[in-house]
């Protein structure tokens, strides 16, 4: 497996490559932003808050007292405008929410000290991302959603009514329907290895749990094959398992290894270390498992006073007796797998060296969250997010493509049947991007209609990952799949400001190429352009101290740039902690630097 990063050695490895120490000792940054001709043009400074990233290590609810507590901090700095994240995956806007409207409120509060308070709204964050509860749990309407990978307990109660109105995998590579007569497992070059027969065990389940061991008919047998490796194709020593009769409807099977050798020498990507076939050597889609997980972990998440709090799943009375009552939770959790879904399919994995594999037959058939615009009702849905806001007095709406469900084969999904019947049954990736893209737009033109009905502005943001992948190792993609993100049109015809996110994700050089790309058609439809901060060197403001040398090289860029009108501060739960009683707790060197420069007042 991966190893787990902490925060601090998150940003040690990130710095790593952004700077360079000589022999001398003293540490050089190799940060290259562009800069501008024009540093007298005053700029504004924003702030974004994501409420739940708030709370989530608290013991309360935001009041009144805490958000302007909140609001005369961020006036403080200079901040003119405010931007709320309203995230409905959680129970926080949900009708007679303890009679206290958050929203309406936080509005009220930013205004009262001078602020602009605008919602920000992320059309696919739709839940269904996160870790898998077992499918034996109860599963009740509108409060969670499953696939063969478990349940997720977050999401919003629309996908959870309508699963399958979010984008769907092609047809023909998710569909399970046989039996597996055949397994093998492919190592990575064509080496001896040292497992036997006697070492390996087959396990089945039909529910991902209370996995029984198989008895049945099995041969065993070693090839040499070749195989398309990546990037030259070479020949790997392969373990087939064949003759095989697993019993219907078991679609979970583990494969055990008794043989351990060290960190292992059976090894392979984990896209390329297993294969399944039927009876007729048709091979079968399948999922691999990141890992087991067991009750106390899962539970420990269920018993955080937020997530109890705000996570609708767990408020239902038969969830919350399962998950309360240890001896009927715990069977839920014999042998219950996660197949967590952010992991790369060209991440390593050994197979003596974690002792197991475990696969799922068949693929998730739609990403769960990320709903489709090409349904009117999908559209409709979204547009209700924006209006309930603009209803609570915010000054405007800003809108964020960027979230958290993704998918290690991502370019399979997006194949919904309206959009292939709209392509003339065609399934090119041009073909069927450009219908998605364009789906989008009609919903960010009708978006744009209704917020200037409020006669409020639309802000929209313009990501990295539209014009280049991540450059951080093993990340897969923030953004839906298969869109053509028709962003040129948006700066020209719909947005009146744009906002750039996701300078975490690019390597200087890169960061530099897209940014250049986006403020030169920002600069030419006169349009302003805010930058956002590298979150990553925010997030540990409160923990550690911090010179934030990488923050002040962005807001000489943003202050010396004329193609740059504000700075974007993400997020306030990043530099700011606000106990029960209503102190807050802020960081005095970002305070310093902040305050070193001069911002536009409203």
């Amino acid at each position: 497996m991966a190893e787990k990063m902490d925060r601090r050695k998150f940003v040690g490895t990130t710095l790593s490559g952004l700077c360079t120490i000589p022999l001398g000792g003293e540490v050089t940054s190799l940060v290259s932003f562009p800069t501008g001709t024009s540093p007298k043009h005053e700029k504004i400074l924003l702030a974004t808050t994501d409420y739940y990233d708030n709370i989530l290590h608290r013991k309360f609810l935001f009041e009144r007292k805490h958000l302007d507590v909140l609001h005369k901090y961020l006036a403080s700095l200079g901040v003119t405008r405010h931007q709320w994240i309203v995230d409905t995956i959680w129970n926080f806007y949900d009708p007679g929410s303890n009679g206290f409207d958050l929203l309406a409120e936080a509005a009220e509060s930013a205004q009262q000290y001078g602020i602009e308070f605008y919602a920000e709204i992320k059309p696919f964050e739709g839940g269904g991302f996160g870790n898998t509860l077992p499918l034996s749990l109860p599963v009740p309407i509108g409060k969670a959603i499953k696939d063969l990978r478990g349940i997720y307990p977050v999401v919003r109660p629309f996908v959870a009514k309508n699963p399958h109105l979010c984008l769907k995998r092609r047809p023909g590579t998710w569909e399970f329907n046989g039996t597996v007569s055949v397994i093998r497992l492919v190592k990575g070059d064509d080496k001896p290895t040292q497992i036997k027969p006697q070492h390996l065990e087959i396990w089945t389940s039909s529910s991902n749990n209370s996995f029984e061991q198989y008895e049945g008919p099995v041969s065993f047998r070693e090839s040499v094959e070749w195989r398309a490796t990546f990037p030259k194709s070479k020949t790997c020593r392969i373990i087939n398992l064949e003759g095989l009769d697993i019993p219907s409807g078991h679609k979970y099977i583990l494969i055990r290894c008794k043989f351990r050798e060290g960190n292992g020498h059976f090894s392979n990507e984990r896209g390329n270390i297993i294969e399944l076939s039927d009876q007729n050597n048709r091979k079968i889609p399948f999922i691999l498992s990141t890992g087991r997980v067991d009750y106390n972990t899962q539970h420990s998440h269920y018993n955080n006073y937020i997530h109890n709090k705000i996570v609708r799943y767990y408020q239902d009375a038969e969830v919350q007796e399962e998950f309360t009552n240890r001896g009927k939770a715990e069977k839920h959790y014999r042998n219950f797998y996660s197949f967590d879904e952010r992991r790369r399919l060209t991440e390593p994995y050994s197979f003596d060296g974690e002792g197991y594999i475990v696969v799922a037959c068949g693929k998730p058939e739609y990403m769960l969250g990320n709903l489709h615009p090409i349904y009117p009702e999908v559209r409709e849905h979204w547009l209700g997010m924006i209006r309930f806001c603009l209803e609570r007095g915010v000054d405007g709406i800003n809108i964020r493509h960027s979230n958290h469900t993704r998918s290690p084969e991502d370019w399979e999904y997006g194949f919904n049947e309206p959009v292939i019947k709209t392509a003339g049954r065609r399934t090119d990736y041009p073909t069927i991007r450009r219908i998605n893209g364009n789906a989008y737009t009609q919903f960010l033109r009708k978006a744009r209609d209704l917020v200037k009905n409020y006669h409020k502005s639309i802000i929209i943001h313009l990501y990295s990952q539209m014009l280049m992948p991540d450059d951080r190792v093993g990340r897969t993609n923030y953004l839906p799949p298969n869109f053509e993100w028709q962003w040129e049109t948006w700066v020209k015809e719909i947005a009146d400001e744009l906002e750039f996110r996701g300078a975490w994700t690019f390597r200087p050089e890169n960061l530099r190429q897209v940014l250049e790309t986006y403020s030169e058609v920002t600069k030419k439809a006169n349009k302003p352009f805010y930058f956002q901060v590298n979150m990553k060197e925010l997030s540990s403001a409160l923990e550690e101290s911090s010179h934030y040398q990488f923050t002040r090289e962005e807001l000489e860029m943003v202050q010396n740039n004329s193609e740059y009108k504000g700075f974007v501060l993400y997020e306030t739960g990043n530099f700011t902690r606000i106990n029960e009683n209503g102190d807050l707790e802020g960081n005095a060197d970002l305070e310093k630097l902040l305050k070193s420069y001069k911002w536009k007042n409203r």
